[in-house]
């Protein structure tokens, strides 16, 4: 890869640098918006799990009680 894309061969190093520093703020913001999503998939993860547990936690309550002793 010794040639640059999308014409940016003939750039000046200023306008490189700024390409550069426009490319870094774009991955901080998609770095920001992945961590978002990370933190809702681990509160729905948890939530769902939550959820599931109560549910057996329920089942297992209503067998004992209808079980005969």
């Amino acid at each position: 890869m010794n040639k640059l894309s999308n014409g940016r061969e003939n750039m000046s190093k200023e306008q490189l640098m700024g390409v550069c520093d426009q490319l870094e703020q774009e991955l901080v913001g998609a770095q920001a918006v992945n961590k978002a999503y990370k933190k809702h998939l681990e509160q729905v993860i948890e939530y769902h799990s939550v959820e599931k547990y109560r549910s057996i936690v329920q089942k297992n309550r209503e067998a004992a009680a209808t079980a005969p002793q």
